[in-house]
């Protein structure tokens, strides 16, 4: 990271950070130039030179399985930068009821963003589910705040006595077990994304992704450095939710006692992703990234998600964990 940053404002003098290491070798802040440089155009742009951003952002090497429900199509992509089409599998079961799952027991398979919580082998699991199984995420925090219902949504197998299976599941993805093998062999489920869509899959540009980056480093530094009215101003007033508990008011008051406390924090953000989410408007990201946050007695480091709204060039946060 040292190695990097010193990288950046060697070759970015005409930025205006000439005095950057004057600032260091006197004790000035000047780690405060840095976390303004993430916010920049430049930054953004030379963080997402020669990416293919179709289905997101990623800092780390993810395998992002997408499913589409009326083709019955479960694809997979191997992201590193660059975006190639690894797997495709033509013969998968979904849900016996069309459109978005939202109750408990309604036969639907969930539109959304999920993870691949851990991977149930064979010696765990009912010879109905065939050799091996992967629980999902659903119902995410987004699903919660919508108000959904219900869970156990897997990716797993055909039973093992009827492997020519063609009846519909109660809201899973079923794959011939000969091709869930192939799916396990292609993919590390501890660094994969699901995305699932009735039809055409959530894709994404550039120019979107660089505006989410930029506001989210600048949202990051009002957050650091204790502007208040700055970092209040990316959120939706109207409809906010704080891990589905606090509304807007709550969370601003709870902020505001925090923000006055004038403490210096250590925020770091590492593992971040930015994800377009199925929905008709095309215009909500999942965000996450794992955060390390220290100040005075506060302490944490862990998964952070936001789910928000992008409209006329400017973010707007309507949900948080």
């Amino acid at each position: 990271m040292r190695v990097l940053l010193f990288v950046i404002f060697v070759t970015n003098l005409a930025w205006g950070y000439v005095d950057i290491f004057t600032k260091y070798r006197s004790g000035e802040n000047w780690e405060k130039d840095v976390d303004k440089y993430l916010y920049s155009d430049d930054y953004a742009n030379k963080l997402l030179e020669n990416k293919n951003v179709t289905f997101g952002y990623y800092d780390n090497p993810t395998n992002i399985i997408l499913c589409n429900k009326s083709k019955r199509v479960l694809k997979v992509y191997k992201y590193n930068g660059l975006l190639e089409l690894d797997k495709t599998f033509k013969h998968i079961l979904t849900g016996k009821n069309n459109g978005d799952k939202w109750n408990e027991g309604d036969g639907k398979t969930p539109i959304g963003v999920y993870t691949l919580k851990y991977k149930i082998d064979d010696n765990n699991l009912s010879d109905f589910y065939g050799p091996l199984a992967y629980p999902t995420s659903y119902p995410n925090l987004y699903d919660s705040y919508l108000g959904k219902s219900g869970h156990g949504i897997w990716i797993h197998g055909f039973p093992k006595n009827n492997p020519e299976r063609n009846f519909d599941t109660k809201g899973c993805i079923a794959l011939p077990n000969n091709e869930l093998l192939k799916l396990s062999k292609s993919i590390n489920y501890k660094n994969s994304i699901l995305i699932i869509n009735t039809n055409n899959l959530p894709k994404t540009t550039k120019q979107n992704i660089a505006i989410i980056l930029k506001q989210i480093f600048k949202w990051r530094y009002a957050w650091k450095y204790n502007k208040l009215n700055t970092y209040l101003s990316f959120y939706d007033k109207n409809i906010f939710k704080k891990a589905n508990t606090y509304s807007f008011k709550e969370f601003a008051q709870m902020k505001k006692r925090i923000f006055n406390k004038q403490t210096n924090k250590i925020l770091k953000f590492k593992n971040l992703k930015i994800i377009p989410y199925p929905n008709k408007n095309n215009n909500i990201y999942q965000v996450s990234f794992y955060e390390i946050f220290h100040s005075g007695n506060s302490h944490f480091e862990g998964k952070k998600t936001l789910y928000l709204k992008l409209k006329n060039n400017k973010i707007s946060i309507f949900l948080e964990s």
